[in-house]
């Protein structure tokens, strides 16, 4: 039996499927378009097509899996529920799922329904609660960093306790691993420090010997840019939500889960700048 990792294009799925296949646990990858992987992948990987928005791909997709790394995917008319009702029937025995620290006191995000809707399923999960991604630097803000030297969000003068999507990973093989331990926990994974996006260019800029700076817009500047440079409306909002508790002052809270769970600490930012720094470097 297979574990199937969902989000295999993403930030946190791809470091889960290379953490599982690197301890030699068998795994099915999932994405949209097989073919496309595989280009890209070759036979490092097994994939197995996946769209959430389809019932027809659930049935295969589940075939021989018994544990599920859960993602919630983006998109329009995901049928959550139902995917979670086949794998329930297809005598899957345990579900991580992907959700965000402080969920508890967000209800109107997709992980708060989410999260009641796995308790409700009788199947046992593990709920990994992550705090803001590292990895977010050289995504969705890499490009302003790489072309103008400055991180560009409206996220004020909020401490994030920033923690790397490879102990995200890291945490999930130890719970699929040892499934039975984890049965029905919660784990919140953060850095073991909070920074705010001042201290962060600072650190950039001694990483990368260029200067990075912190422009720290307001939504209202921050839109209008994005959509000056074509970005979408709908992303472009989803940003803005995403970075709102750290202007709030709310995403500061560091827990010790990780270093419960691997005995170690976890990446800090500095770290993580000097491994990724060929990102921000211009060509």
């Amino acid at each position: 039996m297979n574990t199937l990792v969902t989000g295999f294009n993403g930030k946190v799925g791809f470091e889960v499927a290379r953490k599982l296949k690197e301890k030699g646990m068998p795994i099915n990858c999932a994405v949209r378009n097989v073919e496309k992987a595989k280009q890209k992948y070759g036979n490092e990987y097994e994939f197995v097509a996946l769209d959430f928005s389809d019932p027809t791909t659930f049935k295969s997709a589940l075939k021989n899996i018994n544990k599920i790394f859960l993602m919630y995917p983006p998109g329009d008319q995901i049928e959550f529920e139902l995917f979670l009702q086949q794998a329930k029937d297809n005598g899957v025995d345990h579900i991580v799922y992907l959700s965000v620290k402080d969920v508890q006191f967000l209800p109107f995000i997709h992980h708060f329904k989410n999260e009641k809707m796995l308790k409700k399923l009788n199947v046992p999960y593990t709920f990994i609660r992550a705090g803001y991604f590292m990895q977010n630097l050289n995504d969705f803000l890499g490009k302003e960093i790489k072309e103008r030297n400055r991180i560009f969000i409206p996220a004020g003068k909020g401490k994030t306790s920033f923690v790397d999507t490879r102990d995200i990973a890291e945490v999930v093989y130890i719970t699929l691993r040892d499934s039975q331990k984890h049965h029905n926990q919660k784990y919140v994974i953060t850095g073991d420090q909070a920074v705010d996006f001042y201290e962060v260019a600072t650190i950039m800029t001694e990483v990368l010997e260029t200067n990075i700076h912190y422009e720290n817009p307001s939504v209202k500047e921050f839109k209008e840019f994005m959509l000056q440079i074509a970005e979408n409306e709908a992303f472009i909002n989803v940003v803005i939500g995403i970075h709102f508790p750290t202007k709030l002052g709310l995403a500061k809270g560091i827990t010790h889960d990780f270093e419960k769970l691997t005995h170690k600490k976890p990446t800090n930012i500095k770290t993580y700048i000097e491994d990724y720094k060929d990102n921000w470097v211009k060509e």
